[in-house]
């Protein structure tokens, strides 16, 4: 087969591959993309090997259905939490017990004597939390293998295969980068969610500048990828001014493994509030954009969800940002001491 017949590992063309991706997009990643992806990828290692650049797709999928399971359990759980706090009618049952027995299939007529049930809840609960924390590790090293994967593939200077995956391994980097961040910042490594994000914005920032070296910086030309671009490149960016603000406000943000500094603890509110300028000025663009297509009568697709959705992040960061200047505001200054005369 030659390699102008393919442009993308074998994996991503498997009806489980496409299947288990539609399942993430849609925000079912907890109904099978983990199974699937899981499955894809034992037979990916064993057919290609586990440093192969066929096996790279299904590592880094696989690590993102876990990481999207585990967040929408965690939802979950929050939602639990929140229920059990209401009042609720003395003879209503906790939605977890209710579950459980819907599940189990006990006929709770038989026997109302709790100490016939040899299962403590509370155990069972410490352990799904301990299953999805474990989780999320997991997903961050599968995705490190897949970025790995890719950084080797480009810094061969030949490869073996017949096939050329080169343009593909490009477009991947900026998404496993972003997935990467959400893993780190899901984990709570906000300096090093910042890093990854960075460095996705910076791929992005390269690519939406493509668009206008080749439309000759034509401000009239408009398209949905001119408008994927720019929608990218807002979303890495307000990602990175989140990730700053939630570093602690103590410290240097440094990088945990190069030991790198981002940047001093006095700038870090500064440096995110660049960023969100930065991403406020290209939300601007994005809507721009979206609403010549509209005007066209382009279809946006699902564009117009996501332009909408990275608009309430950006507003989100922008209050964060207005608490902190009313805080600092607010706080008492400090009586200025006279110094003692010599």
């Amino acid at each position: 087969m030659s390699a102008s017949m393919v442009d993308s590992p074998v994996v991503t063309s498997d009806p489980r591959f496409r299947a288990g991706r539609t399942l993430v997009e849609r925000g079912m990643a907890d109904q099978g993309a983990v199974d699937m992806f899981a499955t894809l990828l034992e037979e990916t290692t064993q057919t290609y090997g586990e440093s192969s650049i066929e096996s790279a797709p299904a590592y880094y999928e696989y690590g993102n259905a876990l990481l999207r399971a585990a967040a929408i359990a965690q939802q979950q759980e929050d939602e639990q939490q929140q229920q059990q706090q209401q009042p609720e009618d003395g003879e209503k049952k906790p939605s977890v017990s209710k579950e459980k027995d819907d599940q189990s299939g006990n006929d709770n007529e038989e026997s109302n004597d709790n100490s016939t049930n040899d299962e403590d809840p509370n155990e069972e609960e410490e352990e799904e939390e301990e299953e999805e924390e474990s989780d999320v590790p997991l997903a961050l090293t599968m995705m490190e293998n897949a970025y790995s994967i890719l950084d080797d593939y480009c810094e061969s200077s030949s490869n073996n295969s017949s096939c050329d995956y080169s343009k593909w391994v490009k477009e991947q980097f900026p998404r496993v980068l972003l997935g990467i961040g959400d893993t780190l910042s899901t984990l709570g490594r906000h300096a090093d969610a910042a890093d990854a994000y960075s460095r996705s914005l910076e791929i992005r920032q390269n690519e939406l500048q493509e668009f206008s070296n080749n439309n000759n910086n034509d401000t009239a030309v408009a398209t949905i990828p001119q408008l994927v671009a720019h929608r990218k490149v807002v979303e890495a960016t307000i990602l990175v001014a989140e990730e700053l603000l939630a570093c602690p406000p103590d410290q240097d943000v440094v990088t945990t493994e190069t030991s790198s500094l981002i940047v001093k603890k006095e700038e870090r509110i500064a440096y995110a509030k660049g960023y969100y300028d930065k991403a406020r000025d290209a939300l601007q663009e994005a809507v721009f954009l979206m609403g010549k297509l509209a005007a066209a009568n382009v279809d946006l697709g699902r564009e117009k969800e996501d332009v909408c959705f990275l608009a309430t992040l950006v507003m989100g960061v922008g209050e964060s940002l207005a608490a902190i200047d009313e805080a600092h505001d607010t706080q008492p200054s400090e009586p200025v001491q006279k110094k003692a005369k010599r």
